[in-house]
């Protein structure tokens, strides 16, 4: 049942107030909460409203304030606490509640998930059981959870942005997968793909990294989605699930004579290219440019890499065109110097062709 705010405070004596602080677990005398650790893009602080009995026996009334501490606005907040021994939610209001494992997960209601910078809102628990008070997390997803650097070695790496996409690999390439730690381990039907490796995901609290590498022509599909302990509660949290989806389309690499190749150097620079299926770009630049990237991924696939910053070696790599479609190679300029603990003020050059591919 849920109980409104007044009705469950007038069910008995109002206690003196007393502030838990969200991570800190520290205890404040007093209305005013004190000043939480930030965590996950948002803080939560609990008040004790009031308390009654002892044991299986007693209760409680809280209220927690969650505050969006990013410089973004968030969409949707989520806070955790673990129960104590024989505590149970009996109501709560303002929010969607549940518990699995000895631990609740509350989350926004459809009306109070938006919170732009600095703002913040409350809701409301009653607990029955021992009178701890909660000691809780917060998260949010104007600060969503970390995606770690892409696999080393991978050929074409895709990410949460590349949702949709379709990625042309040859034959022997190397896929990276580089995703939130909220994602689970991805899946791949069709063989033209075999797993390499992969690690962390939903639910570690790890990024999640996986290495595929193509193995026959043909089409694959890698999916996976998001998860959240508190979609395992009873009742389940109202967080939305997010699906991945990216098609690969395997290839044996054409022979060297396949089409044309064409080179561009320094002064292509914000040139305009058109190439067709088949062809090679070469790009060479001076050996303080990085290695190039490639965006989107698929429509020109990397061939090979030599040079370009830190080796002291002139950058020279190699695409094929692929796939019809547009992408931008682009790379800039670095220098030892502005890694120093007193950076120089070596200005970067950037540097980048706009391609278009056509059958």
């Amino acid at each position: 049942m849920i109980a409104s705010r007044r009705s469950v405070l007038t069910a008995s004596g109002i206690l003196a107030a007393t502030t838990i602080v969200a991570l800190g677990m520290t205890t404040v005398a007093g209305s005013t909460p004190a000043t939480a650790t930030t965590v996950g893009g948002c803080t939560a602080t609990v008040r004790v409203d009031s308390q009654w009995g002892s044991g299986a026996s007693g209760g409680q009334v809280v209220t927690f304030t969650v505050a969006n501490t990013s410089s973004s606005t968030a969409s949707r907040w989520t806070v955790t606490w673990p129960l104590a021994d024989g505590q149970r939610i009996v109501s709560s209001w303002n929010t969607s509640i549940g518990a699995a494992g000895g631990t609740a997960t509350a989350t926004n209601t459809s009306y109070n998930g938006v919170l732009t910078s600095g703002a913040s809102t409350t809701f409301g628990v009653q607990l029955a059981g021992p009178t701890s008070a909660p000691t809780p997390g917060c998260a949010n997803d104007a600060a969503p959870p970390t995606t770690a650097s892409p696999p080393s070695g991978a050929d074409v790496t895709v990410r949460e942005a590349d949702n949709q996409r379709t990625v042309t690999l040859f034959v022997g390439q190397t896929l990276g997968v580089a995703l939130a730690a909220d994602y689970l381990p991805v899946t791949a039907t069709g063989g033209a793909l075999t797993p390499v490796s992969t690690s962390g995901g939903y639910p570690t609290g790890q990024p999640l990294l996986a290495t595929l590498r193509a193995v026959t022509p043909g089409t694959a599909e890698l999916t996976t989605r998001t998860d959240h302990a508190c979609l395992h509660a009873t009742p389940p949290c109202a967080l939305p699930t997010v699906l991945w989806t990216v098609r690969i389309t395997v290839v044996d690499l054409p022979p060297t004579d396949a089409g044309q190749t064409v080179v561009v150097t320094a002064p292509d620079n914000q040139r305009d290219l058109r190439l067709r299926v088949g062809d090679t770009l070469v790009v060479s630049l001076a050996s303080n440019y990085l290695p190039p990237t490639v965006t989107p991924a698929g429509v020109v696939v990397p061939h090979d890499v030599t040079g370009g910053y830190p080796t002291g070696q002139p950058l020279v790599a190699r695409y094929v065109a692929a796939a019809p479609g547009q992408v931008d190679v682009a790379t800039i300029t670095d220098n030892l110097c502005r890694h120093q603990p007193t950076p120089c003020p070596s200005p970067q050059v950037r540097w980048v062709v706009h391609v278009t591919v056509t059958t």
